[in-house]
């Protein structure tokens, strides 16, 4: 079993969006503590309907509260969870996660990565990932607890999960994500 994972979303799910006044309330990688639950709406939905799901994936990864409160997630190092007011036919109350822990997971030697660029103050970027190799030497320097949830500070388009985590979401069968290995991960499907 891999030691990573990223969710993707698996069913199909409305396009959910912030509102304007909302925009900035809940950005991924810092943390806000909003007073109330902020307001996440329907951009579109298709033309049969979506159901609301226990689990979505954009514009952050989100888990239905009442089930979030069931789980050791709140304590995981790194990571921020704000409370959410789902409109979807009526309110749905979900935490959508925050992560602020960045560690260089990715192998930028044996991934094979479309673009890749560090610049003077040696901030990296990576985009089209090929195929991902994880540096497993790096992360072995970083305690487990430490590990859990983060994001590579070049490349921000999935959250890292840890086995541990995932376990913990995947027994309970919820809908909305599954969750696929990191190792191999290709941004171009396959």
């Amino acid at each position: 079993m891999s030691e990573y994972f990223f969710a993707r979303e698996n069913v199909g799910i409305a396009c959910y969006v912030f509102a304007d006044e909302y925009i900035d309330a809940v950005p991924v990688d810092s943390f806000t503590f909003p007073a109330a639950p902020v307001p996440l709406v329907i951009q579109y939905d298709s033309e049969e309907g979506c159901s609301v799901p226990d689990v979505f994936e954009m514009p952050a990864f989100s888990l239905r509260k009442s089930i979030f409160d069931t789980l050791d997630l709140n304590t995981i190092s790194g990571v921020n969870w704000v409370d959410i007011d789902l409109v979807h036919n009526g309110n749905h109350a979900f935490v959508m996660l925050q992560v602020a822990n960045h560690l260089k997971a990715i192998d930028r030697v044996n991934s094979n990565i479309k673009r890749y660029r560090k610049d003077d103050d040696g901030d990296e970027m990576i985009s089209g990932i090929r195929r991902l190799h994880i540096d497993q030497k790096a992360l072995q320097q970083v305690e487990l607890a430490q590990r859990l949830i983060f994001i590579d500070p070049a490349w921000y388009k999935q959250v890292f999960f840890h086995k541990s985590v995932v376990e913990q979401l995947t027994k309970l069968k919820l809908t909305g994500v599954e969750f696929i290995p990191a190792e191999g991960y290709s941004d171009f499907g396959g």
